[in-house]
């Protein structure tokens, strides 16, 4: 009986214990989203729409900076993801892990672009300050690629790894 006792009162604190906590992440993991969705748009400028970067030029003003906070931001959804599915909280990591995916998406064309135009890099992922004209060709390739590419990896289901390796092959295709 007081076996019993101790197991239930173990599981009311960790419940307890979850629902306070579910706030307190929630609101970061609010504004880890948003600073997702604003980076994710930012690279994608990079290489479609209005402000793209053909590589007639040197990488625009700051490119490294967005690239660098990409990655991070990507690193720490991936923690708050996995926090947020020990805490018992699928929808949360559910919001997360599809931020993630976007920034994700965004990074790898950047980078695939980048690697398959030639870029060198001192400190990646700032590129030597010159122009890699080599960057208009893989342009057009990468954006016909990568719609393709992104629903076969949301077919797959696959995990933030897997997803970065999975769509990198995918994109050199």
């Amino acid at each position: 009986m007081l076996h019993r006792l101790l197991i239930a009162f173990g599981v009311a604190a960790t419940t307890l214990a979850s629902a306070a906590a579910q706030p307190v992440a929630e609101a970061g993991a609010g504004r880890a989203i948003r600073s997702a969705i604003v980076l994710s748009d930012q690279i994608r400028r990079y290489h479609q729409g209005p402000g793209i970067w053909t590589g007639l030029t040197p990488a625009p003003p700051g490119y490294c900076a967005t690239m660098a906070e990409g990655e991070a931001v990507l690193k720490l959804l991936t923690r708050l993801s996995n926090g947020a599915l020990i805490n018992r909280l699928p929808g949360l990591a559910l919001r997360l892990q599809q931020a993630a995916d976007r920034l994700s998406d965004a990074l790898d064309e950047e980078e695939e672009i980048n690697l398959e135009a030639g870029m060198a890099f001192v400190e990646f992922p700032c590129p030597v300050a010159s122009p890699y004209p080599a960057r208009a060709a893989v342009l057009a390739r990468i954006r016909t690629r990568a719609p393709f590419c992104q629903r076969q990896a949301y077919a797959r289901e696959v995990s933030f790894n897997a997803r970065r390796v999975f769509m990198q092959l995918c994109l050199r295709q």
